[in-house]
């Protein structure tokens, strides 16, 4: 849509309208972008997009930065002793070509590990990706899902069948845990807002006062890694006082009776002092989430990264299960996810697949490795050697835990692809550097239904050529599948081929998906669905006590377990290390370690804060804007303190994705969650001092 006008955005000119869907984080929102004179000048929201309802958070508004960025990589990069040549993409390619069918009729095809970010295009990416490492013969696929949301899922869906959906907007009553939409989910914050207008209550249950917190009609300001042990005193306080869905119960779970029995040991007296919660609180949540049905629960990231983190999930399912707020109006929506075809070659799991031994709840249900495993896998060489890998979208320096041992894992390599946008910090040690397409110079299919609640698909759809030689990460796997001699597996001229054949289930096309820049429903938005065909496990019931995760050695019904820093289990640690470290915690304008190099979001939070309680600073002649180290068994790192009340005393908060002052420097890779391998990275212990 063009024409010549003033906007109201003040632009002046030849104006046009085009429409996609944002790639600064993963939500997918819609987006109206703005262009004058051919060049992208302003990022709105699409008011028709189903999901996010015309609302974009600050990162979207930088994308004409991304774009434009001077930084960006534009030829493929080869690495010739300290420095970089370019190189064609031509040569690139048959670099890649050679160094895998040596490595086939070396070691073997499982010596090469695969990892796949979210940065440069996770979604069709990863499609071609698996089905690559399944026609070369290496199990040893991983992605960001190895550390990120799909505890979330394994755990809801071992329990409900499926994913439940928070529907605020027809909420009486929200419980947000481990999350701070304000800073991590903008459409969902807003949604919230809208809610507590109506009159809807609000239980946060955080260490860290948030803004929204300051609203809540119940805050709980919880020790670190207790969630486990609070939600079952709550369970107590309901199923005592006989609050929950007594009918939901008898016709529609299966183990209340075990669950019953099972919460007697976590009485709200008790469970004080392991949270270090006042028992009225506890008393008070239970009640204002049980008396204001229906009821929906917002629960992200911060749980997942703990020790305990696949149970705690459980346990807040039962919770929301025991009230009959499952795939109900105003509770969590269960939406099917639309029905495509696979691409996997791959049928069943390799038995040489990484993190089988130690995670196979987590390797069978995601079919791929725990990629958290690489790094000892590359150093030790067992159970096999890994010698080449490719990163793409993925900065692992900043990103998993202990920097200085996934470096060490790295730089051991013979060697290591890494496809991005900019020279990371990982890609500086890689042996070929290939230059990505930003989300706007790319076609993607998004799927709106499963993980956001919306039955619907949405195309990404491309608004820029890419920028010289760079190439989206689908054409990279299609193009070294075609060098390795898999054209026939890799049938597909492009990937908008390749997404006709996933979409043929559904009915819709790519053509239809671009004149729809808002989406296409697959199905329509329904609640109850179990009145028909009951819920999508063995039972047909929710199963509170859990006969899977006892078949394969877990627990049945979820415990409080101290991590291994706890200051409770490990009270000599805490004598050195006295206080508790949450990190990763989200900043509004960036996305997991991207955007550092833009000018936009460096003006707004030009560096990563230390965030302590004045109380504590106080107590170390710490001020608001001083130096700070901060130290870990694990390393130490300088940093800036910020000081405020709105914070355990005995908690520091530490965000993620600084080349300096990089917190994965103090995280450990050991006390991972024993069914999925996630990282602690809420379950350390510090200290700081002044610097």
């Amino acid at each position: 849509m063009s024409r010549t006008e003033t906007s109201s955005s003040g632009i002046t000119g030849r104006t046009e309208l085009r429409k996609t869907i944002c790639g600064m984080c993963s939500k997918s929102c819609g987006i109206d972008l703005h262009f004058s004179e051919g060049k992208l000048v302003d990022v709105k929201g699409m008011k028709e997009h189903p999901m996010s309802k015309g609302v974009i958070c600050g990162k979207a508004r930088f994308a004409p930065e991304l774009q434009y960025s001077p930084d960006r990589l534009t030829r493929p990069l080869l690495r010739k002793g300290d420095s970089f040549v370019p190189v064609t993409w031509d040569d690139a390619l048959d670099l890649v070509a050679e160094k895998l069918t040596g490595l086939n009729a070396g070691f073997g095809p499982e010596a090469l590990a695969v990892y796949l970010g979210n940065s440069v295009g996770l979604r069709d990416a990863k499609r071609l990706a698996m089905r690559f490492c399944d026609a070369f013969g290496t199990p040893n696929y991983s992605s960001v899902d190895a550390l990120c949301h799909w505890s979330r899922t394994m755990a809801t869906d071992m329990t409900v069948g499926g994913y439940p959906v928070p529907d605020e907007l027809n909420s009486r009553c929200i419980l947000v845990i481990g999350t701070n939409p304000l800073d991590s989910n903008v459409p969902e914050h807003h949604d919230i807002m809208t809610a507590l207008k109506q009159g809807t209550k609000l239980i946060v249950i955080d260490p860290r006062e948030t803004p929204l917190a300051k609203k809540a009609d119940v805050f709980v300001p919880l020790r670190p890694q207790t969630d486990c042990a609070l939600l079952l005193g709550m369970l107590y306080v309901i199923i005592s006082e006989e609050l929950y869905d007594r009918s939901f119960v008898e016709k529609w779970t299966v183990g209340f009776d075990r669950l019953k029995e099972h919460v007697k040991a976590y009485d709200p007296e008790r469970m004080s002092r392991i949270t270090d919660v006042p028992v009225s609180t506890i008393y008070d949540a239970a009640r204002v989430y049980a008396l204001n049905r229906p009821a929906s629960v917002s629960q992200h990231i911060a749980i997942d990264h703990g020790f305990n983190g696949f149970q705690t999930i459980r346990a807040l399912t039962i919770l929301e299960s025991i009230m009959g707020n499952i795939d109900v109006k105003g509770g969590g929506k269960l939406t099917p996810p639309a029905r495509v075809n696979n691409t996997r070659l791959a049928k069943e799991i390799h038995p040489k697949t990484i993190g089988l031994d130690k995670y196979p709840a987590f390797v069978r249900y995601m079919n791929q490795a725990q990629g958290m495993e690489f790094p000892d896998v590359i150093l030790t060489g067992k159970p096999y050697p890994i010698s080449m890998m490719i990163l793409n979208g993925s900065n692992p320096l900043l990103t998993w835990p202990n920097t200085t041992r996934t470096e060490k894992a790295l730089r051991a390599l013979d060697f290591l692809v890494v496809m991005d946008l900019f020279m990371t910090p990982t890609a500086k040690l890689a042996d070929l550097v290939l230059p990505a397409a930003t989300f706007m110079e790319r076609t993607e299919l998004c799927d709106y239904g499963y993980f956001q609640g919306v039955p619907s698909v949405a195309l990404r759809s491309k608004v820029f050529d890419p920028l010289e030689d760079c190439w989206p990460d689908w054409k990279f796997w299609l193009q070294l599948a075609h060098r390795m001699g898999y054209g026939d597996q890799f049938p597909w001229k492009d990937n908008e081929e390749m997404l006709d054949y996933v979409l043929e289930p559904t009915g819709i096309t790519v053509a239809r998906l671009k004149e729809r820049p808002a989406g296409i429903p697959y199905t329509e938005e329904r609640h109850q669905n179990y009145l028909e065909r009951g819920f999508n496990t063995p039972s047909g019931k929710i199963e509170l006590y859990s006969e899977r995760l006892e078949f394969i050695g877990h627990e049945p019904l979820p415990n409080h377990h101290e991590p291994l820093e706890s200051p409770v289990a490990n009270p000599e640690l805490k004598k050195e290390f006295p206080l508790c470290l949450l990190t990763g915690v989200r900043v509004t304008q960036y996305w997991q370690s991207s955007f550092r190099n833009l000018p936009g979001p460096t003006r707004q939070y030009p560096e990563p804060l230390a965030e302590m309680n004045e109380a504590t600073a106080a107590e170390k002649g710490i001020r608001d804007g001083d130096m700070v180290k901060v130290e870990t068994r694990t390393g130490a790192i300088t940093i800036r303190a910020r000081v405020t009340k709105d914070i355990r005393p005995d908690v520091v908060s530490i965000p993620l994705g600084w080349e300096t002052s990089n917190v994965n420097a103090l995280t450990s890779s050991e006390g991972r969650d024993p069914i999925t391998g996630y990282p602690a990275y809420k379950s350390l212990l510090c200290r700081i001092e002044k610097a």
